[in-house]
């Protein structure tokens, strides 16, 4: 695939036009009600159009009379340069999942036809929160090109995008209640690289700039909102699923749902933990640093607690669970299969990881239970709502249901804080809980005390677990159990003697493009086209394309059999297919044949 052209950017001009929006905002806020929210009974409220809202929307923004040229000009250059850095997403004809003021427009209309449209006033009060989330979107794509002139230059930038948040939320006067949804800059920088992207390559990008860039200081606070914008994702998924199919948050197969479409997330929270460890060893046993220790272990205990088998039980199997075939392998010069860049840095952090986690679980089980949720009250452990832009959105969305609510200073930052104002977080939450929904849309945020109890007494005794058996890989009650590969050569041949006597067949979670092959062999038939998908989401173990067509073998192995203690057999596995397990799977695969016979 040809590299997309570099984008002309000028990182300054961009911070002057925010600066510009900024000194102009009662401007801009009057021709937002003026054009967008001032049309009760007009065309405009009945039109869903992407495209003609988009355009309406940044004529309120860009069209100012007196704005430079050179400013105006700037429209569209930072979704070009977001797009030229890979993060394309999965669909562009529809609105996407981010944080949206379109979307918001038009939930406002649909809100208003239900109950009543507010005078002047009230437009305008919603019209400064349609602003504030435009100026928020800008804002985000900026902190992504703190790092378009190297890596030295980017703890100066991101200082100016601080700057220009804290002016965003500056209040005009006192007892203004403006709605103040981000404080820390940092926390963009994570939400800003979106979600359901076609590559995956430029989020490890962007993770290399983070680990290069800026004071410890400053880094460590990029870490944390990663660990918990990452683990509360995480959590909702499995939460999200457990809800909707009746089954408890550890079921095997829910678990296996979520880590399927989750093996980029959990690697560049294994960094984000990695990095807070590395600080948290610093502060151990320092009563001097006890609040700083209990703000590093509320981070890093709300990541781990996105999966605590992975990240606690069974670190045998947290590097196949997170191994992304297409970024971390690679053939060689001699044309061998072997780890790329990406692939040793991406162990080296496992590697890291198993011997902090190993030496501080104890710890940070005491930790933990200074940190726990209390009796009906509000915890971070117990929210699902889905992506973090669709938690920024339901922030939005509660200004246009309560627009003076007690509680509008706590900010996106407060909602995963397990500490402090939590009678005023649970109030937002339930406000949040009863947002409306259109037809055929789930809840838009789900708290639960129970939840969050349950979520946190799992993570309380998988701590516990690793604490007792530091040094193992495998510290569940569940014994070591392995893959056993027939390969396609000899799928006939194999000795059943060289097989355990309750091993479970596995070839249903393996994939084949040919129909046929797949019926005659018993894998389960899919595209081409959605093989490759799936292996560029990191969704298999191994995948290996012969003479046209695609083999695959699914992730959903290492959760129906292996963290269940089950050997499972892979029956008429290509050549091909078993050199990349040997690499992603290692210790786990059992080849079984007369080439292979009593090799591991």
């Amino acid at each position: 695939m040809p590299e997309t052209p570099p984008v002309q950017f000028a990182f300054s001009d961009h911070v002057e036009l925010l600066n510009q929006f900024l000194t102009r905002r009662s401007e801009i806020a009057a021709r937002i009600e003026e054009n967008l929210l001032n049309v009760r009974g007009k065309e405009t409220e009945r039109i869903r159009n992407r495209a003609y809202f988009d355009r309406l929307l940044n004529h309120c923004f860009f069209t100012l009379p007196a704005l430079a040229p050179q400013l105006a000009a700037l429209k569209g250059q930072l979704a070009a340069a977001h797009l030229a850095d890979g993060f394309e997403p999965m669909q562009l004809d529809k609105f996407s999942i981010e944080l949206d003021p379109l979307d918001l427009i038009i939930r406002s209309y649909e809100h208003w036809s239900a109950t009543r449209w507010p005078g002047r006033s009230g437009r305008l009060i919603w019209a400064q929160v349609i602003y504030s989330v435009f100026f928020i979107r800008q804002l985000e794509s900026l902190t992504l090109r703190i790092w378009d002139e190297g890596d030295v230059q980017a703890g100066d930038r991101l200082r100016r995008l601080q700057g220009l948040l804290d002016r965003l939320n500056e209040a005009d006067a006192p007892g203004d209640s403006r709605a103040v949804f981000v404080r820390d800059v940092r926390w963009l920088i994570q939400t800003a690289q979106g979600a359901l992207t076609k590559r995956l390559q430029p989020y490890f990008k962007i993770a290399q700039h983070i680990a290069g860039s800026f004071t410890d200081s400053v880094r460590l606070g990029i870490h944390i909102s990663g660990a918990k914008m990452a683990g509360g994702h995480l959590r909702s998924q499995v939460c999200y699923r457990a809800l909707e199919t009746g089954r408890s948050i550890d079921d095997p197969e829910n678990l296996a749902i979520a880590r399927n479409s989750n093996s980029m997330d959990t690697a560049l929270l294994l960094r984000d933990l990695v990095a807070l460890l590395k600080e948290y060893e610093k502060l151990a046993g320092a009563d001097s640093a006890a609040d700083a220790r209990l703000e590093l272990a509320d981070a890093i205990l709300q990541g781990i607690s996105s999966d605590c088998e992975l990240f606690l039980t069974r670190l045998d199997l947290l590097l196949p669970a997170t191994m992304i075939e297409d970024l971390f392998i690679e053939r060689g010069a001699d044309g061998r299969l072997q780890q790329s860049a990406l692939g040793r840095e991406h162990e080296q952090f496992l590697e890291q990881y198993r011997d902090l986690i190993g030496r501080f679980a104890s710890q940070l089980r005491d930790d933990a239970v200074l940190l726990a949720p209390q009796p009906n009250s509000y915890s971070p452990y117990g929210i699902s709502y889905g992506f973090a832009a669709d938690l920024l959105s339901n922030l939005a969305s509660d200004k246009l249901i309560s627009p003076l609510s007690p509680w509008a200073y706590l900010s996106f930052e407060d909602t995963f804080a397990s500490r402090h104002d939590l009678e005023a977080k649970l109030a937002r939450a339930k406000t949040l809980a009863a947002l409306p929904k259109r037809p055929g849309e789930r809840d838009h945020f789900y708290h639960s005390s129970e939840l969050g109890a349950q979520i946190f007494t799992r993570l309380l005794a998988a701590l516990e677990a690793r604490a007792s058996r530091p040094s193992e890989a495998n510290a569940s009650s569940h014994r070591r159990a392995r893959i056993y590969v027939v390969m396609k050569s000899e799928a006939s041949s194999a000795p059943a003697a060289s097989l355990p006597p309750d091993i479970a067949p596995g070839n249903q979670y393996s994939f084949s493009s040919n129909p046929d092959r797949a019926s005659s062999e018993g894998r389960t038939a899919l595209p081409i086209r959605q093989i490759l998908t799936d292996r560029n989401e990191g969704r298999y173990l191994a995948s290996a394309e012969i003479e046209g067509e695609w083999f695959a073998v699914s992730k959903f192995i290492l959760t129906i059999f292996l963290s269940q203690g089950k050997e499972v057999l892979l029956s008429g596995v290509p050549a091909q297919a078993l050199e990349i397990l040997l690499l992603t799977c290692p210790g786990l695969i059992v080849p079984v044949g007369s080439e292979h016979a009593g090799s591991v």
